[in-house]
């Protein structure tokens, strides 16, 4: 069984033309949204466009994405009783009830996304849509983690559904409890970044969403399936 290094690798050289061409756009508009040195120098390749109108078409289009996907001081989304089981599951006395209690859920959910992060990981996620047309939402209990193109690949199946998942990250060795180098010619330095490549199959938590799709709004909300 290959362990996730060579999972990545594999999977990485079909990715490969479309990560290419994401870097030219990104170089384009917002260079640091997507960058080819990952090293620890990272911005010494950094190259500046010279003029500022694509980061304002690319801020102006996921500000526009935004609001339509996550409208503020609106509900996106409305929880209501199936009106085929009024009388036949539920009493049909019950249905003012329950509308309120769906209200009251409906403004729990908008008070825990607006104390959340959720709305600067999408609007993130957004933008790399409108640059690279790929990105890799991580939904967790502490929170959203965006994933850009050359962090994470993917493989499916025949009919386009996620088999597996592949992620990369760097991370301080002091979080990872790893022991000092010692070699005379090695960086004895606890704070650099170590490569992390973790492997595990679809989980509803992963939603690679890309700008091709042309439902690739809905794939953002945890209540839709993942679609190619």
């Amino acid at each position: 069984m290959k362990n996730a290094r060579q999972r990545y690798n594999e999977l990485s050289s079909h990715r490969e033309q479309f990560l290419n061409v994401a870097y030219e756009c990104a170089e384009l508009t917002i260079p640091t949204l997507l960058m080819r040195n990952e090293g620890d120098a990272l911005y010494n390749s950094f190259q500046t466009p010279w003029q500022s109108v694509g980061a304002k078409g690319v801020t102006t289009l996921s500000s526009k994405l935004m609001l339509g996907l996550l409208p503020p001081s609106t509900s996106f989304f409305k929880l209501q009783l199936d009106d085929s089981k009024l009388g036949v599951e539920i009493p049909a006395e019950a249905k003012s009830e329950l509308d309120l209690s769906f209200a009251k859920i409906e403004r729990m959910i908008m008070d825990s996304i607006a104390a959340s992060t959720d709305r600067v990981q999408i609007f993130a996620a957004l933008k790399h849509l409108v640059v690279t047309g790929n990105a890799l939402l991580f939904m967790h209990k502490d929170g959203m983690k965006v994933y850009p193109l050359n962090r994470y690949v993917v493989e499916r199946d025949g009919n386009g559904e996620v088999v597996e998942i592949v992620t990369k990250e760097r991370v301080s060795k002091k979080l990872l409890g790893l022991p000092e180098i010692e070699e005379e010619n090695s960086p004895n330095d606890d704070s650099l970044p170590v490569t992390i490549l973790e492997s595990r199959p679809c989980e509803s938590s992963y939603f690679p969403i890309s700008a091709v799709t042309a439902n690739f709004t809905a794939d953002l909300l945890p209540v839709a399936s993942t679609s190619s």
